[in-house]
């Protein structure tokens, strides 16, 4: 007899909506945003033309929502937008997850906020001076996905099968590109800014005691020091938004498990 409980009791606790809840606070929102994005523009409710980025547009029309949306459409409906989408939750999630580096929060979520916006920024100048856009959301995953193997390097990741540590991902994947007649250019970007990154948080305030990047104490302030814990409301349900604050970093431990780059040169998985 189940009372009336017996679904209940066998509710699945691994199911799409817990292990969305479970995603950490940045990877949660940019992986919504890119894949709202994504499928809303390739169903034309959002017009590609209207979120694209334009220096131009952005100069003399003021419509400066393209700062941001360029950033989250990443393709057409195609294999090579699905890999985009999933790289950007599993290395958002592995750099998030484990403690990135520290600006002024503790390596938590308003360093990681302030690391984007970094990164955002440098691609957009970049792209700007070189013309290289018109869309710059695969150069920032790999932007991120480069300061976390520079965060990780001793990481396991496997490539096609073949098991290599973090520290030399892009470059293996910077080959491949090439091997394949792929457009490594803005591969290319992304690795660049996201050394940039790297070199003035952690490396010049080790070589010279300087520390020129630090998180705007807004960011410090909303989201606390270490990673950002939303508030639960009273019915258990995870809350869209609001307060909160931080707890402290966790220990930047790599959680082993390297990443698949799939059968057949194209599945990725863990």
């Amino acid at each position: 007899m189940n009372n009336g409980r017996g679904p209940a009791q066998v509710e699945d606790t691994n199911g799409p909506q817990q292990w969305y809840a479970s995603l950490p606070f940045v990877t949660r929102n940019w992986f919504t945003a890119a894949v709202l994005g994504t499928v809303l523009a390739n169903f034309g409710v959002i017009p590609v033309d209207k979120i694209y980025y334009s220096y131009e547009i952005v100069k003399d029309e003021f419509e400066i929502w393209r700062l941001f949306t360029n950033f989250f459409f990443m393709g057409s409906f195609e294999l090579g937008t699905l890999i985009q989408i999933y790289l950007l939750y599993q290395y958002s999630m592995n750099y998030e997850a484990n403690s990135g580096f520290n600006t002024g929060g503790g390596g938590g979520t308003a360093d990681y906020i302030f690391m984007l916006v970094f990164g955002m920024i440098g691609l957009l100048v970049t792209g700007t001076l070189f013309s290289l856009g018109p869309f710059y959301g695969s150069q920032l995953v790999n932007y991120v996905m480069y300061i976390w193997c520079k965060r990780d390097p001793t990481a396991q990741v496997n490539i096609w099968g073949f098991p290599i540590q973090a520290m030399y991902l892009p470059f293996a994947l910077l080959i491949l590109q090439v091997f394949m007649g792929n457009p490594y250019i803005l591969t290319l970007q992304g690795y660049a800014i996201g050394h940039v990154y790297y070199f003035l948080a952690e490396v010049l305030p080790k070589v010279n005691a300087t520390m020129v990047l630090h998180t705007p104490q807004f960011l410090i302030s909303k989201f606390g020091v270490g990673e950002y814990v939303q508030p639960r409301p009273a019915n258990g349900m995870d809350a869209v938004a609001g307060g909160g604050g931080g707890r402290p970093a966790a220990a930047a431990n790599n959680t082993g498990g390297g990443h698949n780059w799939g059968r057949g040169g194209q599945a990725l998985g863990r």
